[in-house]
Order: structure tokens, then C-alpha cells, then sequence
């Protein structure tokens, strides 16, 4: 093998190096949206990386050959995942989920082709080598089949590219930079093919696609590790949002929906999985109040009417919190509707006013089992306990004086011998020192290989 003289192998294999610590970043998020398609890429890219790696350290064309039909395991998987990860990043895929099998067709036609070469000449129709500086190239001239994978290839890589900067445009500034680190990897992957393929650099056999990788992988680097492209979680377990009697609806911060609760269905007739991945002002077109409430940034608790076919006129009392990801930046909404219609007739009858408070809305915490440290709280928590919700993040219950050690303790025991947790009274005390009675639900819910506990209280009357 021809390891020392040639200079090329050292950044192809650094490519493939980063492409794999890339996968083991995403691996460890891969419960995350659009989380798969991004590690499929990255190994992609990096099987292609290793064995282009083995093909330049070829001296012996028919060992070159043989690397060069192995890295196309890796080479028709790239574009295909790369358009992928943009459609699942940027919301899109629910569009187009009837035809996402299509779109491996021309890739796996062109893996087959590329193993019978021998038979037809479509995707090389000449193979030679070529010395260079004391080193050999694998000389390649390329057939109809493969000019047809390389125009699906761009089509691939620039609709994913195009996809990302409409979403950028359209997003708030974080967002903004997440999009454009990504789209700018997909560029700098198809100018080093676009160089490659036209013959524009001085040395025409050499492959510079991996090259570019190397270059994109850093841009995925930065965008994983710096801007953390997979930090949006959703925090609030499925599970207890499930388990509650309200309607729950959680948004990303491009207010696109990333959860809806099976409430729904009961009261609008709905499957809410048809609606996970919809923009909001598409998915509540038909509920004007609603979608105004889902397209509003600010934060605060109102009422709304809806009229409803199967039930007439029904008041939800509203609540909205934000979900804030890593380093306090927030991703996301969850919005609580409560039907409080029954109330509302009663105040009628009996000419009352609108019953205040925070009673009608459970007060929800979440905090990390590892360490209990809170990771989030709901407003209805932090009005009926007094706090900000900067007091509270960071912090544990104990440090707070919510609970004293035996309260946790029982709780505790009582949560991990049963799984979960119901009708399990506590007092707690408010920041003013005032001690009152809840009833709690509680559940444990694995995010990202970290143990979280939900919890989930009303008031004991």
C-alpha cells in the first residue's frame, strides 16, 4: 500500500474521523427529530471517507476498483439522508411521507449497476490508472448511468440546501443560524463533487468530494457542538401529557407542532397525528381563536370560546409556557386548554363572577432524576407557589424548601417500587412559607439517555 507518498490520504481519513464523532454526537440525541436521517449521513459519509482512504493506498487497479464500487454503500446514501434531515428539520416530511421510499430508487439502481460494471460500462465506461508524483490515481471515465446519479445527487443535495434557507428565512434568529450552518454544509459538499466531476483542478482523477466532506463535517461540528442542532427536547413527557384530562398542544419555537394529545380528537374530531409536523396556522385554519392563540409569542393565560359541532359553545381557560432547551434558550410552547365550560354555565345561573386562580391548571415540574435539579416548571406552579421561574430552574426541590428530606423520601420509594405515581398527597410550601395540601401524579421518563421525573399536582381541597 502507498500509505507515506500520498498526501492525499492524511484529510480524507481527518474527514472520515469527524464524520464519526459527528455519529456518536447524534447517536446519543437520536430520539430527537430528525436526529436518523442526520446519523445515516454522517456514517454515509464517513464509510465513504475510509474507503476512498483504502483506494488511494491502492497500488493495484483491481484493488483500487474494488474500493471505489465500496464507497458507493456510502456515496448513494448521502444526498438521499442529507434531503432527509432537511425535510424532518424543517418540518416538510409529513408532505411528501407517501413518496420518501421513491426517493431511494434511483440510489439502490445505481449501487447495482456500479457491481456489474464489468457487464455494461453505465456508471464507468473506462477504468485506467494514472501516475501522479510517484503515487496512483484511479482514472474513471464515466458512463450514461452515472451522469443520471449525479444530476438526482444535486437535485438531492440543492433541494435540501434550498429547503433549510426557506426555513432559515422564515425562523427566529437562532433558528436562522442552525439552518444556514446546515445548508452551508451542503454547499461546500456539492462544489467539491461540482470541481471533481468537471475536471477543474490540476489534478483531474483525484476525488475532492470527501475533501469537501471534511469541510461540511466541520460546519455539522460546529452546528452540534456550538449551536446545538439537536438540543430542541421536548420535555414534557409524552406520558403524562397523555394521562391528563386537558388538552395539551406543544409547538417548536418556528411554531410548527410537535405533539397534540388525544383530547383533541374528543373534542374537534381529529386524529392529532394528523396534525404533528403542520405549521399551526394551517393545522387550526378552522378555529380561528385557537390558531391565534398558537401564532402569539407572548406568554400569558386568557380564556377562548370555540364553537364546536358536537358540543355547542364550549370556554377553554388557556395557559401557555415556554420550553426552554440548553443554555436557557427557548425552543418551544406548550399550550393547556382546560374546558371550564361547565363553570362558565354555572356562573350564569347564579350571576357570579369568572372564578380566579390557578386551581383549574395542575402545576407541572420537571426535574433531572441524576441530580433533581428543575428543568422545568408551568406558570401554574410558579403563581401558586410565589416563585419566578428563574428561581426555581438549576435549583432542587430541597434547596427551595418545597419539600422537606422525608416528604422526598417517601415519594421517592413510593415512585421507583411502583413506576408511577398517583393520588400521592403532599403538603408543600410556597415561598411565603405557607403550606398547602396537593394531590400528585408523577412518572419517570427517559429524554436523550437522561432519567427525568414528571410530576404533575393539583390543590387538595
Amino acid at each position: 500500500m502507498q500509505w507515506l507518498n500520498n498526501p492525499f490520504v492524511f484529510p480524507i481519513l481527518a474527514a472520515g474521523l469527524i464524520s464519526v464523532i459527528n455519529a456518536l454526537a447524534v447517536l446519543q440525541r437520536r430520539r430527537v427529530t430528525a436526529s436518523m436521517p442526520l446519523l445515516g449521513m454522517m456514517v454515509a459519509i464517513g464509510w465513504w471517507s475510509f474507503a476512498y482512504v483504502f483506494e488511494l493506498a491502492s497500488s493495484q487497479q483491481g484493488w483500487e476498483l474494488l474500493w471505489a464500487k465500496i464507497e458507493y454503500i456510502g456515496i448513494v446514501n448521502v444526498p438521499v439522508t442529507y434531503l432527509l434531515f432537511a425535510l424532518d428539520y424543517s418540518g416538510f416530511r409529513q408532505k411528501i411521507r407517501r413518496w420518501v421510499t421513491l426517493l431511494w430508487l434511483i440510489p439502490v439502481i445505481t449501487l447495482l449497476l456500479v457491481w456489474t460494471n464489468e457487464s455494461h460500462g453505465l456508471i464507468w465506461s473506462h477504468v485506467s490508472q494514472q501516475m501522479t508524483g510517484g503515487y496512483s490515481l484511479l482514472a474513471l471515465d464515466h458512463g450514461v448511468a452515472f451522469w443520471i446519479w449525479a444530476v438526482y445527487s444535486y437535485i438531492c443535495i440543492l433541494g435540501g440546501v434550498v429547503i433549510l434557507i426557506i426555513r432559515a428565512l422564515s425562523s427566529q434568529p437562532d433558528f436562522k443560524l442552525q439552518a444556514g450552518i446546515i445548508a452551508a454544509g451542503g454547499v461546500f459538499s456539492f462544489l467539491g463533487n461540482f470541481v471533481y466531476l468537471f475536471k477543474l483542478l490540476p489534478i483531474p482523477d483525484l476525488d475532492t468530494t470527501p475533501i469537501s466532506f471534511a469541510l461540511s463535517t466541520l460546519f455539522y461540528s460546529v452546528g452540534l457542538f456550538r449551536f446545538g442542532i439537536l438540543d430542541i427536547m421536548q420535555i414534557a413527557s409524552e406520558t403524562i401529557l397523555e394521562s391528563m384530562d386537558e388538552l395539551v398542544i406543544v409547538l417548536n419555537n418556528q411554531s410548527y407542532i410537535v405533539f397534540v394529545n388525544k383530547v383533541f380528537d374528543y373534542y374537534f374530531g381529529v386524529d392529532p397525528k394528523t396534525l404533528i409536523g403542520k405549521f399551526s396556522d394551517e393545522a387550526f385554519a378552522a378555529w380561528p381563536e385557537l390558531k391565534e392563540v398558537a401564532l402569539r409569542t407572548s406568554i400569558e393565560r386568557e380564556e377562548i370560546e370555540l364553537n364546536l359541532p358536537n358540543f355547542g359553545l364550549v370556554f377553554f381557560d388557556v395557559t401557555a409556557s415556554r420550553i426552554h432547551g440548553a443554555n436557557n434558550r427557548e425552543v418551544g410552547r406548550t399550550i393547556i386548554l382546560d374546558d371550564v365550560t361547565e363553570r362558565r354555565h354555572a356562573e350564569k345561573r347564579v350571576g357570579g363572577e369568572s372564578i380566579g386562580g390557578t386551581a383549574e391548571i395542575p402545576m407541572i415540574v420537571v426535574y433531572r432524576a441524576a441530580d433533581e435539579r428543575i428543568v422545568e416548571v408551568n406558570r401554574s406552579l410558579l403563581l401558586r407557589l410565589g416563585y419566578e421561574r428563574q428561581d426555581m430552574v438549576g435549583r432542587t426541590l430541597l434547596d427551595l424548601s418545597i419539600w422537606d428530606p422525608y416528604q422526598r423520601t417517601d415519594f421517592l420509594r413510593t415512585l421507583y417500587r411502583d413506576g408511577t405515581l398517583k393520588d400521592h398527597v403532599m403538603q408543600l410550601k410556597g415561598r411565603a412559607g405557607n403550606s398547602v395540601s396537593f394531590a400528585f401524579f408523577a412518572v419517570q421518563s427517559e429524554l436523550q439517555g437522561e432519567r427525568y421525573i414528571v410530576m404533575m399536582a393539583r390543590e387538595v381541597k
